[in-house]
């Protein structure tokens, strides 16, 4: 420890007198070992606080020195040796208040939970939804089904209406056109049995020119004539008001036939 100079001027007070720690131990009851760490500045021997001081001032007064002057000056040695007084603990320095956050860590955490619960289960709604309208979307048959067999019916009723009209008498008067009965027409029934290009004409008019998938089935009707195409001859069953036809062509390959009233009377249309 580096020494500021009271102990020094202590001990040299106390060496010009002739005295010994002994001594100063005998006159004033501090023990020389307290006596020797006032000499030596060591400061953390000493029991500390009020002690310290009583001790300088005992021995000042025992060697006749100036009591108020080596107080200071042991003050001065040991706030220039130590930042704090030696023996006195240092005061606690105030805690500063802490915040607990777990609280809030678990209610983010729950909220977390909560948005990814719904963010997944808006997904697999939408996925439900999603499946259930293709569902229906290929169990409902398309809406131009029926439309080949108005086109048909009209195109014959409109042929069958001119024709009269052309034969009618001179005279200007309508003349009476029974209209065609169901028995009258032609009534065509296709079935896919697997997926295939199909082209329809009723009586010299297209019908139908589209896909047709495995499993769907489609009607026409004509007055006269169907004429019917397929990319894949094999893969169509015919049914002319309800007899069965031979197929159009071998499988795999394309056919074309056409249907009038010859037959009806067992005669069968071989593809074109």
């Amino acid at each position: 420890m580096t020494k500021t100079g009271f102990g020094e001027h202590l001990k040299r007070e106390r060496e010009m007198r002739g005295v010994s720690l002994d001594e100063i131990c005998s006159a004033t009851r501090i023990g020389t070992r307290f006596l020797q760490a006032l000499e030596d500045e060591e400061w953390e021997r000493l029991p500390g606080g009020v002690f310290n001081r009583g001790f300088v001032r005992g021995v000042s007064r025992y060697l006749g020195l100036d009591e108020e002057g080596m107080v200071a000056e042991y003050v001065t040695a040991v706030n220039e040796g130590k930042d704090t007084m030696p023996g006195w603990p240092a005061k606690p320095e105030p805690q500063k208040a802490t915040v607990d956050w777990r609280p809030w860590v678990g209610a983010a955490a729950v909220l977390v939970l909560l948005i990814a619960a719904g963010w997944f289960g808006w997904r697999f709604y939408s996925a439900r939804r999603a499946q259930r309208s293709a569902a229906q979307l290929a169990i409902t048959p398309p809406a131009d089904a029926t439309a080949p067999q108005t086109s048909a019916s009209s195109t014959g009723l409109i042929g069958g209406v001119a024709g009269a009209s052309a034969a009618g008498p001179a005279d200007g008067s309508a003349p009476a056109v029974a209209a065609p009965t169901p028995a009258d027409m032609l009534l065509l029934k296709i079935e896919a049995g697997k997926a295939t290009s199909v082209t329809v004409a009723a009586d010299g008019s297209t019908a139908f020119d589209g896909n047709m998938i495995a499993g769907q089935s489609r009607s026409f009707q004509a007055q006269n004539e169907l004429d019917i195409s397929a990319q894949d001859a094999g893969a169509l069953l015919l049914e002319l008001n309800g007899q069965t036809l031979a197929p159009m062509g071998p499988p795999g390959h394309p056919g074309k036939v056409t249907l009038t009233r010859s037959n009806l009377k067992g005669s069968s249309g071989g593809a074109d």
